[in-house]
């Protein structure tokens, strides 16, 4: 099955493999040696400084962005939200949960956010932190956070930065981003499996983080970091299997390279949007603003049309399509990232072609 979701994504079957290794006790001095290389080598995909580290936490990415706002933002502080999308309001709703200070800079789903905007807002308020979406997999916009950053720098404030569907997809290095906290997960474009999350940060910075007293145990980023720091392992169990198959994942990271890597999604890219619109299907947003590794296209119109019944069809076909989240126009969305080709793309262009005839749905917008 071919993954066109925005992950879990394809993996390679040696990635697969990789989890079938013997049992071992997670607390051998083995596996916490298949856990700092694996540290080091996250650490390394966005800096080649030396100057950050990774931090492992059993979960899905949301429990690292979680991890980030509860261990960073301080009682006194105050968080600001760019809210562009399903998952800047899923950090909104984070700040909520924790009762900690915060306000959302709203530009509505599938809004680009104005820099300019956002440096007046950190001029009027008093802010220590700012959470912003790299990737904003709702509609495929790749947000400007380099530009955000630089203008965090000049106010003094902390940038957290979910980078879920940008890291490993696209060379990153966090000292030009401008981040000072990273998240990701395992199973995107890193091309491992789900279940591990890892929170990226300055190594300065996380030696000066406390602890603060009222939030998370569990995703609690300065007392996971010093207690692997002191004994190379997690302070609760860890995804044993999901840590070898993530050391493979790297290692496949590696010989492809960072380049190499970016190269082929961009392939894919060109091989399913070129289809795409020569079956006549419509993008959501202009190409300025796209991440070109996820794509959302408007729906059609046509009466015969239904995503359940397009997606049960591609799905017959070996493919895997997704619906569209919030956007202030109907969409579905094609994700280009994972263990895939650009002859993948083209034979899910073939697929297509067949279901739109199929449906009888051209064509496929009344004007």
């Amino acid at each position: 099955m071919i993954l066109l979701n925005p992950g879990p994504a394809n993996t390679t079957d040696t990635v697969k493999r990789a989890m079938t290794k013997p049992d071992i006790c997670p607390r051998e001095q083995e596996f916490g040696k298949v856990m700092l290389r694996v540290r080091d080598g996250l650490a390394r995909v966005v800096d080649k400084s030396g100057d950050f580290t990774a931090v492992l936490f059993l979960g899905s990415g949301t429990a690292g962005v979680e991890a980030a706002v509860s261990s960073t933002v301080p009682h006194h502080g105050r968080l600001l939200v760019i809210d562009n999308g399903s998952y800047g309001a899923r950090i909104a709703e984070m700040a909520r949960a924790y009762g900690i200070a915060h306000d959302v800079e709203e530009f509505g789903v599938g809004g680009f956010p104005n820099v300019g905007q956002i440096k007046d807002r950190l001029a009027k308020t008093q802010y220590t932190h700012l959470a912003v979406i790299h990737h904003e997999t709702s509609t495929g916009m790749l947000n400007p956070v380099r530009e955000i950053g630089a203008v965090c720098r000049e106010k003094g404030v902390e940038m957290i930065v979910d980078a879920m569907s940008s890291y490993a997809a696209m060379p990153i290095d966090m000292a030009d981003l401008g981040a000072d906290y990273l998240v990701s997960t395992s199973n995107k474009c890193i091309q491992g499996m789900a279940g591990l999350t890892f929170v990226i940060c300055r190594k300065t910075t996380l030696a000066r983080l406390q602890p603060i007293t009222g939030r998370s145990l569990y995703l609690n980023l300065p007392e996971q970091h010093r207690f692997f720091e002191k004994s190379q392992q997690m302070r609760y169990t860890p995804p044993v299997q999901i840590i070898y198959a993530l050391e493979q994942a790297l290692t496949e990271y590696e010989a492809e390279g960072a380049e190499g890597r970016h190269r082929r999604y961009m392939e894919c890219f060109t091989a399913l949007d070129s289809g795409m619109g020569e079956l006549g299907f419509r993008r959501l947003l202009p190409p300025a603003q796209m991440s070109r590794i996820l794509t959302a296209y408007i729906e059609p119109d046509h009466p015969s049309y239904s995503f359940n019944g397009m997606h049960d069809r591609l799905f017959s076909k070996g493919f895997t399509i997704y619906p569209g989240k919030g956007a202030n126009k109907a969409t579905f969305r094609l994700a280009n990232m994972g263990a895939i080709t650009p002859q993948d793309m083209t034979d899910f262009i073939g697929a297509m072609r067949e279901t739109i005839h199929e449906m009888a749905m051209l064509p496929l917008y009344a004007s």
